[in-house]
C-alpha cells in the first residue's frame, strides 16, 4: 500500500517544519511499524526502543524522502535495518549450550474431553497461535516478506524497496513462504482456515 494522500501531505508539511504535521504523521505510522518490529524480532522488550529510534531517524531525515509516495517503504526500511542491528547485537551476546534442545509447542483446538466445543474466540486464537508458531519456523527472508505482504498490506514493489531486492525475489519468497507454511500447519488447521470455521 503506497503512502496515502493524507500521509503525503503531512510529510510535505513536516518537511517544511510543521511539527504538528510530523506528530500526526508519527501517530499514523507508529502502530504498523510497531507491529512489524514486534513480528520481525519476536521481542517485546526491544520493540519500543527500535520504534523510537526509527521515528527519531525519520525526523532527522525527513528531507531525504522524495517523492512523498516512498514514505512507507522508507520508514519500514529503517525499521528493518534497526531490527537487523538488534539481531547482530543478540548474535554477539548469544551463548549456546549443546545440551539444550529446541522445544516445539503445538496448540490443539480440538474439542475438550467432555465433548464440549471451544467457543469461537478461543478456537480462532488457537488457530492464530499455531499459524504464528509456524511462521516463526520460516526462513527470515520468507517470514519478513509474508509479514510485510499479509499483515502490513504492502505491495511487491514496496517490499522490494524495503528489503533491497527485486520484485521477482519478493514474489519467490512469498510463494515459498506460503508453500512452507502449508507444510508446517496441521491438516485440521489448514481445513479450518480455508473453510473459515
Amino acid at each position: 500500500m503506497l503512502s496515502d494522500e493524507t500521509e503525503q501531505k503531512l510529510l510535505l508539511a513536516a518537511q517544511e517544519g510543521d511539527m504538528d504535521a510530523y506528530d500526526a504523521l508519527q501517530i499514523r505510522l507508529e502502530p504498523p511499524v510497531k507491529r512489524y518490529v514486534r513480528r520481525l524480532t519476536g521481542a517485546v522488550s526491544v520493540e519500543d526502543d527500535i520504534v523510537q529510534d526509527v521515528f527519531l531517524s525519520l525526523f532527522l531525515h525527513l528531507k531525504d524522502i522524495d517523492p512523498p509516495e516512498k514514505l512507507r517503504p522508507y520508514v519500514f526500511r529503517m525499521a528493518r535495518n534497526r531490527c537487523y542491528d538488534e539481531f547482530r547485537r543478540w548474535e554477539r551476546q548469544q551463548t549456546f549450550s549443546l545440551d539444550e534442545e529446541p522445544v516445539q509447542l503445538w496448540v490443539s483446538f480440538s474439542a475438550s474431553t467432555n465433548g464440549s466445543k471451544p467457543d469461537e474466540l478461543t478456537h480462532w486464537m488457537l488457530l492464530y497461535m499455531e499459524v504464528q508458531e509456524a511462521m516463526e519456523q520460516l526462513t527470515e527472508n520468507q517470514r519478513e516478506a509474508l509479514i510485510l505482504f499479509s499483515e502490513e498490506n504492502l505491495s511487491y514493489a514496496e517490499i522490494a524497496a524495503i528489503t533491497d531486492t527485486s520484485i521477482g525475489t519478493v514474489k519467490s519468497r512469498l510463494f515459498h513462504a506460503k508453500q512452507n507454511l502449508r507444510r508446517l500447519l496441521r491438516a485440521e488447521t489448514l481445513t479450518a482456515i480455508e473453510e473459515g470455521v
